[in-house]
């Protein structure tokens, strides 16, 4: 190979090498979601005040306390629930179910939208584990379901 031939191919594959390491370092693992010590999934339903919605489960002194503040209403009314393991291990599954651990490292937005709807998800586990996802105007694969299903699990604490 000639001088000129060398230094064109060493570029390429020096090149290569920097975009494989690259990319890899910013794929996130997926996460093993058990033993859930604090949760945390809010999104965004329009620009009106209190236009957000918020779900929350932490493992307080033993004892697991859900929160959950519905579009419409103030911070001040969110509602405060002490769950049992039962209500744990069903969000737990839900999430397993829907392959919510494959969420671990979303971070996407459209930039392009001024006035649009976001969401955010946090999951620490037991372990120490944890899971962060984030998206603005962009979601995640199977989000509505997922999204849904939260509401779903943390209305029945109402009943």
């Amino acid at each position: 190979m000639k001088g000129k031939e060398w230094i064109i191919v060493s570029v390429l594959v020096v090149g290569l090498i920097v975009a494989v390491v690259l990319l890899s370092g910013r794929r996130s693992k997926a996460v093993d979601i058990k033993e859930i010590k604090s949760f945390a999934f809010g999104y965004t339903c329009g620009n009106t005040i209190y236009a957000n919605v918020r779900y929350s489960l932490t493992l307080e002194n033993g004892e697991y306390v859900a929160t959950m503040k519905p579009a419409h209403v103030p911070e001040e009314e969110m509602l405060t629930f002490v769950v049992t393991k039962d209500f744990v291990e069903e969000l737990e599954a839900f999430l397993v179910e829907n392959e919510v651990g494959k969420w671990n490292g979303f971070d996407k937005s459209n930039t392009n939208v001024m006035d649009g709807d976001g969401f955010e998800l946090y999951i620490n586990t037991q372990d120490g584990t944890s899971l962060r996802a984030h998206g603005y105007m962009a979601t995640p694969k199977n989000y509505s379901v997922v999204a849904d299903g939260i509401a779903a699990i943390f209305e029945k604490l109402k009943e």
